[in-house]
């Protein structure tokens, strides 16, 4: 059954301290029905090779070869102990995978499987294979009321409102999931009335079998908040099911799904936020960490029935139209623009591994595109057609390999959001014309902005780097920058060319650096190559209250600390680095 806790007690034991121990390395992969064996190669070289376990947007291996993957693999593997997780899987292609393990030179390599269908699970041995029945009545009984009444002590309420419950609970199939879902779903009104209302809703007429939950989690959805549903659905064209908060906000906006507050306290930014812990208080999301939430395969399951058609996972191989009613699309292979004769309402599209995309760019379809994101490791420049997006706020190309950006990307004056992969080159020097640019992602500090770069950016977000500082000729130029005004800036980099700052002299950079004071929420701050001796007196004082991290990276003439970084309430880590060969200084 699904949710009945296959994936939470494989996290029980992939996140078990003991058991983390015994292991070299561990990867978690989701494969879901959308089977790619490129894809999941591709994550397991990530997550064991490079360490990147977290399921974050930026891909470390850069090559879409299965053969060069499984190599890359392998290498990594010798004489290590290994802990793979295969989590939702519902092909018996899932086998594919073991290839390269089993010709590895690891030695251990030990993997966990989740499925629904037994069939899939037929080759494995039955002493190897749990099957999972549900909890006990008491224990479920037990776990619903908590979810129902949460804080409330259940006993405070009449047994006819108990009675109701237990009929609720007879229709919930004994999965968790559920009693989570509707239990929440009951708790907003613990009134006879609403439990009876949930309780005889046609939905429940629709289960098809005695292990659909679906219509339960259904309920849960239509009670929903109008203006939550749309952005529910959208999360249905994502296949990770792991979604940075950040990400999935600025993506509700740019598709409209959040407007202006009333209020001038709140931004859209904020509401997106409020948004996030709705769903998440009505257990349409689980919490990650602090940044990540993730959505449950039945969740998604949820999403794209409800979608009537505006979400489209679109793969290599179809051949059939878009159909008039679609707005969001993932392709995942190259797709012919004569296939999207039919719509031309898109909004988002997700490309992965599409190349020669120019030719689907330009067709009118998708003139009016808002989202665009792009997986595709080979591509080095960007299509000409993307500067024609006039309609973009949201342009992600971090998992590219683009070699440089043309002043043609400043004419995209409506995006809020934009994200570049590391490259050698510079940012176009018109960036400043990206006046509605909330969030700028380039991979790398040294790829960060200049002072004059700087002007019209008021609504910047997040991270700042500003480099080539030792160009500055004083204070009242530094200062023009507004840093103490920029409130949403979280962390920031204050960098000058190691290579060139000796010939800007020292008490320029001192006058330099006292413009530069940040605004007091700054919560983390990185120095490079600051070759005064002077401490800015903002940093001499209390101002930066929520300082939690301070790196000083190769400043050989700051011989002397303010006693006062010490009185810092937030301040945990404090790192000084002279030079590259003086690591243990």
């Amino acid at each position: 059954m699904g949710g009945i806790g296959k994936t939470t007690l494989s996290q029980f034991v992939f996140n078990n301290r003991e058991i983390e121990n015994h292991f070299d390395q561990k990867a978690w992969i989701y494969v879901s029905n959308h089977f790619d064996r490129c894809r999941i190669t591709k994550e397991m070289v990530d997550s064991i090779c490079f360490g990147n376990t977290s399921n974050s947007s930026v891909q470390c291996s850069n090559t879409t070869s299965l053969d060069l993957l499984e190599r890359q693999l392998q290498s990594h593997l010798t004489r290590k102990k290994i802990l793979l997780v295969l989590d939702d899987i519902w092909s018996n292609e899932w086998q594919w995978l073991l290839a390269p393990l089993q010709s590895s030179q690891a030695q251990t390599v030990k993997i966990i499987v989740t499925c629904r269908d037994p069939t899939v699970l037929r080759s494995i041995d039955h002493r190897n294979k749990i099957n999972l029945e549900g909890i006990d009545y008491q224990e479920y009984w037990s776990l619903f009321l908590n979810c129902a009444f949460a804080e409330n002590n259940p006993n405070n309420y009449s047994q006819k409102l108990h009675d109701i419950g237990r009929c609720i609970v007879e229709k919930l199939m004994g999965s968790p999931l559920a009693a989570k879902t509707v239990g929440k779903l009951l708790g907003r009104d613990l009134t006879q009335k609403h439990w009876n209302d949930v309780l005889e809703n046609d939905l429940w007429k629709l289960k098809i079998d005695a292990h659909d939950i679906m219509p339960a989690l259904a309920l849960s959805y239509y009670h929903l908040s109008p203006h939550l549903q749309p952005c529910f659905v959208f999360c249905s064209l994502m296949h990770n099911y792991f979604y940075q908060m950040e990400e999935l906000i600025y993506m509700w906006i740019a598709n409209g799904y959040i407007h202006e507050s009333g209020s001038n306290s709140k931004t859209m930014h904020d509401i997106g936020e409020e948004y996030c812990q709705e769903l998440l208080a009505m257990g349409f999301f689980e919490k990650v960490d602090s940044t990540r939430v993730k959505m449950h395969n039945l969740m998604h399951d949820l999403a794209e029935l409800v979608s009537h058609g505006e979400i489209c996972i679109y793969n290599k191989g179809k051949d059939e139209k878009l159909s008039k009613n679609v707005r969001h699309v993932n392709v995942q292979g190259l797709i012919d623009p004569r296939l999207a004769c039919e719509t031309n309402n898109l909004r988002t599209l997700v490309l992965e591994q599409a190349g020669g995309m120019s030719p689907f760019l330009n067709h009118e379809a998708f003139k009016r595109v808002r989202v665009l994101v792009i997986f595709d490791d080979t591509m080095q420049e960007l299509p000409e057609a993307i500067f024609h997006l006039k309609h973009l706020q949201y342009l992600d190309l971090l998992r590219t390999s683009i070699k440089s950006i043309s002043e043609s990307l400043c004419g995209l004056y409506q995006l809020r959001v934009l994200k570049l992969p590391q490259y050698p080159g510079s940012l176009p020097s018109q960036v400043h014309r990206l006046i509605n640019l909330e969030i700028l992602y380039t991979g790398n500090r040294k790829n960060g902005l200049m002072c004059m770069q700087l002007r019209n950016l008021n609504k910047l977000r997040g991270w700042l780097s500003i480099v080539a500082l030792e160009i500055i000729r004083n204070k009242k130029e530094a200062t023009k920058t507004k840093l103490n005004e920029r409130h949403h800036i979280k962390e920031l980099s204050l960098c000058w060319n190691i290579d060139t700052v000796d010939r800007c002299k020292h008490v320029v950079q001192e006058e330099v650096f006292e413009g530069l004071q940040p605004h007091p929420n700054l919560e983390q701050l990185y120095i490079e190559a600051y070759m005064g001796s002077k401490t800015p007196s903002w940093l001499m004082t209390l101002a930066l209250q929520k300082l939690q991290n301070l790196y000083l990276l190769k400043c050989k003439n700051w011989a002397c600390l303010p006693a006062s970084l010490g009185l810092l309430p937030s301040l945990k880590v404090l790192y000084i680095f002279r030079r590259h060969w003086e690591r243990n200084n």
